[in-house]
């Protein structure tokens, strides 16, 4: 919890290396106060912390604790050695098939793997080489049998509570950072919608002029355009506390992709960004058209920015198991998980003083106020992807 707690002065790659020495320093502990139950064999708590900081820590804090385990256990020597060996051998095993689904797994189900696993170790630990090495002991085997099991649901209980703790206190922090933004789009509002006004009706002044040249015309009713949506974001920002869209209408996908390719290609074309979209799907949605091409447009303009010296931005949509997908991708400068992380919280941005961090905070709440997700995956240098899943139309 500690290091939890200290996130921002902790990065985020070096907390695996963090479990491991505090893991190998319980599994020390534990040999060091272990109990001989007969000559060469002695049994104490050290798979408390194997089997959770594997669980948690995934496969190369395991690895790293299995061989800790195993080279601590050498020097007091005896065929207990061998046990120990094959245990750990056997118990990374099933460590390794349960990893992928010990995380997306409830509170429950999590305190009854570890108990079980912990009680079945202690059979093929205590139990079964009892038996073959005619050191028979029931009864001291229900006492190790007994600690063992309940310590391991007691250990698993605890962390569960801190690290339910500490994402509601993340809840909590992000949820006092929108309650700020709303306050603070409704003290500014009425000062941007002023001047926006005044630009709205200059430009409608100027499309009413039939001697303008075509393109002139063309970029007027662009920028008028954009001017109406602007006033449009401003509204949203007063109401985007408000999970659900208002209206909800079938929406053209590829239209407002298209769309916004014609709004953003000034920028991508200043950027050197090729734009490539490729339509694959065949259902559709259902949403708020401006503010699904808001969503579109803030993926875009900051994936462009994070391609200065040129790329490739690229949109593919999909339908997968009765899920309209927008795949949106460059190759741009990436992020590091810690960044992944903290996307959508107010004021956090990669921009420095360019950006605010708004413009993915409104892309979280617009797609889940459509019923859909979000998932973003990137790695530094590499790029970036974003994955738009929405509810197919019925």
């Amino acid at each position: 919890m500690i290091l939890w707690n200290k996130q921002r002065l902790l990065k985020f790659e070096y907390q695996g290396m963090y479990l491991s020495l505090l893991c190998s320093f319980l599994i020390c502990l534990s040999l060091f106060l272990s109990i001989s139950v007969e000559v060469n064999f002695i049994y104490d708590l050290r798979f408390i912390p194997f089997l959770l900081g594997s669980l948690y820590g995934g496969k190369r804090v395991m690895t790293i604790l299995g061989l800790v385990l195993i080279l601590v256990r050498l020097p007091f020597g005896g065929d207990g050695i061998w046990v120990t060996i094959s245990l750990v051998v056997i118990s990374s095993l099933v460590i390794l098939w349960l990893s992928p689904k010990f995380r997306k797994k409830p509170t429950k189900w999590r305190l009854c793997v570890t108990t079980t696993f912990s009680f079945i170790y202690s059979i093929f630990g205590f139990l079964v080489p009892s038996f073959y090495y005619g050191f028979n002991n029931i009864q001291t085997f229900c006492i190790y049998s007994v600690v063992l099991t309940f310590s391991t649901f007691f250990v698993t209980y605890l962390t569960e509570v801190l690290r339910t703790t500490y994402i509601l206190q993340l809840g909590a922090i992000k949820n006092e950072k929108m309650e700020i933004v709303s306050h603070l789009a409704a003290s500014i509002s009425h000062e941007v919608r002023n001047p926006l006004t005044s630009v709205k009706g200059f430009l409608q002044l100027i499309l009413e002029h039939r001697d303008i040249p075509d393109n002139c015309q063309q970029y007027a009713s662009l920028a008028l355009d954009e001017t109406v949506r602007a006033a449009d974001i401003i509204n949203d920002y007063l109401t985007f506390a408000k999970p659900h869209p208002e209206v909800l209408v079938t929406l053209d996908i590829e239209k407002e992709i298209l769309k916004c390719k014609e709004i953003i290609g000034p920028l991508a074309l200043k950027n050197s960004v090729n734009m490539n979209m490729v339509f694959f799907h065949t259902t559709k949605i259902q949403g708020d058209p401006n503010k699904f091409r808001q969503v579109l447009l803030n993926i875009c303009k900051n994936a462009i920015e994070a391609m200065p010296k040129g790329g490739t931005l690229s949109i593919v949509t999909t339908t997968n198991d009765n899920k309209t997908v927008v795949h949106i991708a460059d190759t741009g400068q990436g992020m590091s998980p810690e960044h992944v992380a903290r996307l959508g919280e107010p004021y956090f941005s990669l921009k420095e003083q360019k950006g605010t961090g708004l413009g993915m905070m409104v892309v979280f709440r617009i797609v889940e106020g459509m019923g859909g997700s979000v998932k973003v995956s990137s790695e530094e240098q590499f790029g970036t992807s974003i994955i738009l899943s929405f509810p197919t139309a019925g």
